[in-house]
Order: structure tokens, then C-alpha cells, then sequence
């Protein structure tokens, strides 16, 4: 086994053809299919299928498609680190980021790391899931990520505590408590509740902290993200969701949120991570030292109240 092999495999599934594969490798199908044969000789089984639209993996196919990923890209990562010597021209950081945190504060972090390179660094944002940007950082296809973490954290991944949210009850704005600033958890066994998935994923332990205040509330309904929980009651006023308080809860115009009163200021953590082997590139470096020096926040929106500040304005005038 060889890298060029490692090369023409990973670029054979993700162009989907051998054509097109190569095309992109500057090879001759031929070149191409021999290659991918050698391979699975030497492995003892079969990568992929050949089928009229273009290949299908094998599980063991899938499962040498990762390892082949976190292979080449911990070695493309090598080779970049090593031709940068020491300068940050023309450096790319691959950054990951679940949607939520892309808040204003956030965008004004990679402002200040703009300013601090010079804009030397292009940085290239990968939205996405806590668990697809766990899966992309672990094979090397970013750099770092914004993101929550799992029950059981990845000992090959450094997590380091950033931003945090509040948690809010989100209502539609026909329903009778809309007219509420906040609300208890007693107060919601008898609702139609829903909230995030509690089997796994990033809310799994904060989620259940926090019923366990109330074990009698039942959720009705577990979903992924913000946006399906604010679909869900934009879709029925009697259907309220536990859900954090980010920008994405407050673009949708027909909901109102509600402080829940036994839920911590500080609800969701997220965490700036990156893997915790190899060799960081000069640019990646720099990100982690501007962020090691920042004094993180809060990012939930903050709610003015209209009337308090027309009365505020009215006093400051008079």
C-alpha cells in the first residue's frame, strides 16, 4: 500500500466516478481501476461496487474511506505547516461553527483576528452539527471548531470553554403565556413540550440537569436544532419548546420567549476544539493564542423592552 493509492481511493469516492476521478488526478482510467484493485487485493476485500451511475461503498469501503481521509489530511496538514515557515501569507483556517454561535460577538472574534494577521489568513467557515463538525475535525478536513460536546468527550480532541446561551421557553404568540416575561417548570406539566433530543447529543446532560428540577414535565416531541423547535410551534400555538436563546430563535416573528426560572443563566456551553495530535500550522496557532486571551460571554440576545426605553429616552429629554 502507497500514498498515491491513499490519494486515487479518497478521490475516486468523492468524485463518485472513475472518470471523473480521473479527470481530476491527471491518470488514465485504466491507471485508476488498477490501483483501486491492487488495493483491495492487498486488504482482502472488496472497497467498492461498480454501478451504472457511477461506485457504491462497501462497509469496509466506508470504513477505509475515514481512515483514508484522516490519513492524507493529516499529512496534506503536515506539508502546509512545513511551507509556511514561520509566515502567515496566504494561510487558510478551516473553521467550523454550529449555526447558534455564529452571533455577533462571535463574528467580532475573527474580526479581531483579521486585524491582529493583517488579513494575511483567509477563513474558510464549515457550518454544521456538534457531530458532523466532531466527525470533519477528526478526519482533518477543518482545523477548529465552534461547537457543543458530547456526553462522552473524544479523548483525541482538546475542547477549550467559550461562549455560552441561556435557555429559554419559546411560545407562539397566540398562546396565553406569550404575555409572560417567565415561567417555572411545574408550570409546564400539563403543555404539549418539546426540546432536544435527551438520547444523545450536545444538550444531553444540560437538558436533563434541568428536568430533573421538574420530573414531571414530559416532552412530547425531541428535535436537533433550534429551527425545528421553532418550527414546531410557529406550527401550533399549543406546542411550547425548551430550546437555547440564540439569533435563530429570535428571527422567527411570531414566537415570544419566556425565562425559565430554575434554568442557569448559563445553560449551554460551547467550545472552541481542535485535535490534540500532530503538528498546528503557524496560522491555526495564532487563532488558539487570540482565543486563550479572550474573556468570553454570553451571546444570548439580549430583549429591550420597548416601553422602558421610550420612558428612558422621555427622562433623558426632559
Amino acid at each position: 500500500m502507497n500514498l498515491s493509492q491513499l490519494y486515487y481511493f479518497k478521490s475516486l469516492v468523492q468524485e463518485g466516478s472513475y472518470s471523473a476521478a480521473a479527470d481530476k488526478l491527471f491518470v488514465a482510467q485504466s491507471t485508476l481501476s488498477l490501483s483501486v484493485s491492487n488495493l483491495e487485493k492487498e486488504l482482502g476485500v472488496r472497497l467498492l461496487c461498480k454501478k451504472r451511475n457511477g461506485i457504491e461503498l462497501t462497509e469496509e469501503g466506508k470504513e477505509f474511506y475515514v481512515a483514508s481521509m484522516t490519513a492524507t489530511n493529516a499529512l496534506d496538514s503536515c506539508v502546509a505547516s512545513i511551507k509556511e515557515d514561520g509566515s502567515l501569507e496566504n494561510s487558510t483556517i478551516r473553521i467550523g461553527a454550529v449555526y447558534s454561535v455564529q452571533s455577533e460577538a462571535w463574528s467580532n472574534m475573527l474580526r479581531a483576528y483579521r486585524r491582529k494577521t493583517g488579513g494575511k489568513v483567509h477563513l474558510e467557515i464549515v457550518q454544521g452539527t456538534t457531530e458532523s463538525l466532531l466527525s470533519s475535525l477528526k478526519a482533518g478536513e477543518i482545523d477548529l471548531a465552534f461547537m457543543g460536546m458530547l456526553a462522552k468527550p473524544d479523548p483525541a480532541i482538546s475542547a477549550m470553554p467559550c461562549f455560552t446561551q441561556s435557555v429559554a421557553l419559546v411560545v407562539n404568540k397566540e398562546n396565553p403565556l406569550s404575555a409572560r416575561r417567565s415561567v417555572s417548570l411545574d408550570e409546564l406539566i400539563s403543555r404539549k413540550v418539546i426540546s432536544y433530543r435527551r438520547d444523545s447529543g450536545p444538550f444531553e446532560s444540560e437538558l436533563g440537569n434541568l428536568l430533573a428540577k421538574s420530573p414531571k414535565v414530559t416532552i412530547a416531541g425531541e428535535y436537533s436544532d433550534e429551527i425545528s423547535l421553532c418550527s414546531m410551534v410557529v406550527a401550533d400555538p399549543e406546542t411550547v419548546a425548551i430550546a437555547c436563546h440564540s439569533w435563530l430563535v429570535d428571527s422567527f416573528a411570531g414566537l415570544n420567549t419566556l425565562r425559565i426560572r430554575e434554568a442557569p443563566e448559563d445553560f449551554h456551553q460551547f467550545y472552541l476544539c481542535h485535535r490534540k495530535h500532530g503538528r498546528q500550522r503557524l496560522c491555526v496557532e495564532s487563532f488558539l493564542t487570540l482565543a486563550r486571551s479572550i474573556e468570553f460571554a454570553n451571546v444570548t440576545p439580549v430583549k429591550v423592552d420597548l416601553e422602558e426605553l421610550e420612558l428612558s429616552e422621555a427622562l433623558l429629554l426632559n
